[in-house]
């Protein structure tokens, strides 16, 4: 498997290039202000290192005080106009550069929901994706990513242009500029390497801190950590994670440090040196003159200022990308295994009228970079309308299987099939909308309720029908007393007046959702989780008439709740370890007996307890 293009490789010229062909897709005033502001700068500095020449040529030459004064305004106009249009083009690239982290919101946001559910789970995908992330919230990469060019390319223009003037008069001024920049280059190329290397430290310390300061924000960490006193240790592992990265930090801070010291030497000898060769070509050849000094005395504070700028670019530049290519690597990555073409509408629509039949040969999946498979060669059947349970201990491989019938995974032995069809021959549309599933993980969106029940536009909710899933799932009483009904926002940390629900509700509000979507396979994932007795029994009561029509798979720790199945699948050691009725496998008299007999004495012992405390009540 691909992971993270890892294939690829990014190089700075192409980072920033890319960055700036996305400039120019989002706002081409971004993109093409970078170079309008160019010119100006570069022609308001070389006027600036042209006037004190000309000034001092005049006096040489006795010119008329009147057409000096002439001169000095029509170059100082001059350099107030170039001035006037980079810092009104700059600014705009200023104001406008963030808004490029919108453009790759969407590129980023757009390719998440693509990717195969697999691809997102292995652990260089995920470092990627956090990655991506801490750039799309960091405003200066963003920033730094437009603004910075500009910068680069009058650093380049004008170190190629005062080069050029410094090297018709004597090549041995560029010789010693160049020996000077070599040096300071070098300098930063091993900065660069070294801070390539040391970042790659902080990642660990970063992952720690902004997990244990996610736990230190979120309401219900905050219970267990009041409760069990875990102050004091949150601070001391999160002093831990801001001591390590400040070790790294500061290890990469000292080597700028040096390297600052040593370019600070070369950025003296690149004065001092050519300097004094104008002197001495000014007093001891006499062949320049005082106006020619000045001018070239500009031309190689100029040139060394523009190298060194240059260079400081290229090093500002670096982090900038870095962040460019978290960004290319994450939408370079290969969305989907799946080579089908898909199996056409009208299949599709027959599947969703006469239910499917649900085939696993041979069926094994092991994670990426483990040894051991989590599903081992098995080998089932589901009917279509059939009710299946399917239970097992934790680490059993439940999960697994389901997101395996769901397509995020794919088998890496074996093959499922769907009506005698290979899945892989489905497109992940086609896949996802024969299913429907209530997960353990499930979550609600900053939407209306009525969004978050059916995901579709107010005007296409089919309303008697959801009335009727939402009376099967229990959750209709909830709904009705709302005073906004399904027009209710969720998540009040998005929208204000949002309306929260208890776990229990959540749980009935993703079954009414699970069963609004007309699918032919239903899972349900510990539907009861966060259920009382009453509102599970009464779940259950319902269930046959939630699940008509629809081949169903129920997937539960409590086994007194899998009766009502039509079969059962014990997983167990990553293999399919017994099934049949719920009758059947007690008479077997196996795991499955002894798992249940296990979870009856456990019920029955608590009713027994309630029950002595019943009586001691009615005693005293």
């Amino acid at each position: 498997m691909k992971n993270a293009s890892e294939e690829t490789t990014y190089h700075l010229l192409g980072n920033l290039k890319f960055n700036m062909l996305s400039a120019k897709a989002w706002n081409k005033k971004l993109f093409y202000f970078q170079f309008l502001c160019v010119i100006p700068n570069v022609l308001s500095g070389f006027i600036g290192a042209l006037l004190p020449a000309k000034l001092v040529e005049a006096l040489e030459l006795k010119v008329d005080m009147g057409k000096l004064i002439g001169i000095i305004i029509g170059l100082i106009c001059a350099m107030w106009i170039c001035d006037t249009v980079y810092k009104t083009t700059y600014q705009y690239l200023y104001r406008n550069s963030m808004s490029l982290a919108l453009y790759y919101d969407k590129l980023c946001f757009r390719k998440m929901m693509h990717i195969d559910y697999d691809r997102l789970e292995t652990p260089e995908n995920q470092k990627l994706i956090k990655n991506v992330w801490n750039v799309l919230r960091n405003e200066f990469a963003i920033r730094n990513s437009v603004t910075g060019m500009p910068d680069l390319f009058i650093a380049v223009l004008s170190s190629v242009w005062y080069g050029v003037l410094l090297f018709s008069k004597n090549p041995l001024i560029i010789l010693i500029e160049l020996i000077c920049v070599v040096i300071s280059y070098l300098i930063l190329l091993r900065s660069r390497k070294i801070y390539t290397t040391k970042s790659k430290e902080v990642g660990p310390f970063s992952k720690e801190a902004a997990y244990i300061n996610r736990q230190a924000m979120d309401r219900a960490a905050g219970k267990d950590i009041r409760i069990f006193q875990m102050q004091d240790l949150f601070l001391a592992k999160y002093n831990h994670a801001i001591k390590g990265m400040n070790k790294v930090y500061d290890y990469i801070h000292n080597n700028y440090i040096v390297q600052g010291i040593i370019t600070n030497i070369t950025v003296f000898i690149s004065y001092i040196l050519p300097h004094g060769y104008l002197l001495y070509l000014l007093m001891v050849n006499k062949i320049l003159t005082v106006s020619e000094f000045v001018l070239y005395s500009g031309l190689i504070g100029q040139f060394s200022s523009q190298f060194y700028s240059m260079l400081s670019c290229l090093r500002g530049l670096n982090p900038v990308s870095a962040s460019i290519e978290h960004i290319r690597r994450f939408l370079d990555m290969e969305e989907s295994r799946k080579t089908g073409e898909g199996i056409g509408q009208q299949r599709l629509a027959e599947m969703m009228t006469n239910g499917v039949q649900i085939k696993l040969r041979g069926v094994s999946y092991t994670y990426p970079g483990k040894d051991t498979a989590t599903l081992k060669n098995l080998n089932l059947v589901i009917q279509p309308n059939e009710k299946l349970a399917l239970i097992g201990l934790n680490g059993a491989g439940k999960t697994t299987l389901v997101k395996l019938l769901c397509g995020f995974y794919q088998p890496t032995e074996g093959e499922i099939l769907i009506n005698d069809i290979p899945a892989s021959n489905f497109s992940a549309e086609e896949h996802e909308t024969l299913i429907s599933a209530l997960f353990q993980d499930s979550m609600v969106l900053p939407l209306t309720l009525d969004a978050n029940l059916t995901g579709a536009q107010k005007e296409k909710i089919d309303k008697e029908y959801l009335t009727k899933m939402l009376n099967i799932s229990g959750f209709l009483t909830r709904y009705s007393k709302l005073s906004l009904k399904g027009d209710t926002l969720l998540v009040r940390e998005v929208n204000e007046n949002a309306t929260d629900f208890s776990g229990g509700e959540k749980q009935k509000l993703f079954f009414a959702r699970a069963l609004y979507k007309k699918a032919p396979l239903l899972i349900l994932d510990e539907p009861t989780a966060a259920l009382d007795p009453i509102a599970e029994n009464e779940l259950y009561q319902k269930y046959g008439e939630a699940s008509q029509n629809r081949t169903s798979i129920f997937i539960s720790h409590r086994l007194s709740s899998t009766r009502f199945c039509d079969r059962i699948i014990l997983l167990e050691d990553a293999q399919i370890k017994e099934e049949g009725s719920h009758e059947e496998l007690m008479m077997l008299n196996g795991r499955y007996a002894e798992l249940y007999e296990l979870q009856s004495k456990y019920y029955k012992g608590a009713d027994a307890h309630k029950e002595e405390s019943d009586e001691k009540a009615g005693m005293d």
